[in-house]
């Protein structure tokens, strides 16, 4: 299983430089072959809020791209995110349909995130069911310690039952255990001068009740403070030995904004689904999840364009 690293949503409200600051305006994304991946666009308010984002993925068959999603985001007077709604598009009928959204809490005395609730839309009832929530965990100089995903366990579970060896059904079971509980965690480790220089992402064990790492990831800056390039290892679960999974190398403009990401797995064989991720305004602000409702960018390289707003 890939690394799950999806945090980023606090590390990634954008911050004000100097009564400045950059946004990404298009993302572009390739695979192993270098072939087009997917197109993701965003649109801006007035106060330089994003407002919209969408994702087209290219059809071979056709050549063209087809619109895949959309988010809305919402904000409030102050200009504080609450939130975002994601819609996919019925290529049947060309409407779009409710598909996922995300509520967000911050605290009242510093204006950080501090806990975000995804829900999924279920079109049968026509009701938003919780699926995630994610808690952003800080210390007392403010830095983000952990962010801790818990999942939402409905007493249901979709399971693929196989009849007489032929035939595979997908059933949906019930469990008797109803309620929140751990998921995943994302730790992150500083440096003495309060740098990030990398971090730890953990899955809850059911069983022994603990949280068991899994991904391990470490930073490389250069000398203007950009993270040039990030090495993850995944933990061998039978033997405990930490084992190089590949790393991601980023290149950056005049003005500290990441425009080009790229995955190299260490082997071949390693060669799965990835999703890119983003740094601009000097570190200050990121784009791209890797696990998450918003924001998620397919491919082993990705490119990115943005452009200057000001106050």
């Amino acid at each position: 299983m890939k690394k799950t690293h999806f945090i980023l949503l606090a590390f990634i409200l954008t911050g004000c430089i100097n009564n400045s600051w950059w946004e990404p305006r298009t993302i572009i994304t390739y695979d192993a072959q270098d072939l087009a991946r997917g197109r993701f666009q965003f649109i801006y308010d007035e106060q330089g809020n994003k407002f919209t984002e969408t994702g087209d993925l290219w059809d071979i068959e056709t050549e063209t791209w087809k619109r895949e999603y959309r988010i809305s985001y919402s904000y409030d007077i102050y200009g504080i995110r609450t939130g975002s709604v994601k819609e996919k598009r019925d290529h049947g009928t060309g409407k779009w349909i409710s598909d996922a959204r995300v509520i967000c809490e911050y605290k009242t005395d510093t204006g950080h995130l501090l806990k975000e609730t995804h829900q999924t839309y279920r079109p049968d009832d026509g009701l938003w069911e919780d699926t995630f929530k994610d808690h952003y965990i800080r210390d007392e100089q403010n830095r983000l310690l952990y962010v801790v995903r818990e999942k939402w366990n409905n007493g249901e579970i979709e399971r693929d039952i196989t009849l007489r060896g032929r035939f595979t059904l997908k059933a949906r079971l019930t469990t008797s255990e109803i309620g929140w509980e751990n998921f995943i965690r994302d730790s992150f480790l500083y440096d003495e001068d309060g740098t990030r220089v990398g971090g730890t992402v953990d899955f809850w064990n059911k069983t022994t009740r603990e949280w068991d790492p899994v991904f391990q990831y470490i930073y490389t800056y250069d000398k203007k403070g950009n993270v040039i390039s990030e090495t993850e290892k995944k933990r061998n679960q039978e033997t405990g030995i930490w084992q190089e999974a590949g790393k991601y190398i980023y290149t950056y403009d005049d003005h500290n904004n990441a425009i080009e990401s790229n995955y190299i797995p260490a082997r071949e064989d390693l060669q799965t689904e990835h999703f890119l991720i983003f740094y601009y305004n000097n570190m200050k602000s990121s784009v791209g999840y890797y696990l998450g409702d918003t924001g998620m960018f397919p491919g082993v390289r990705g490119t990115a364009e943005y452009f200057r707003l000001k106050r």
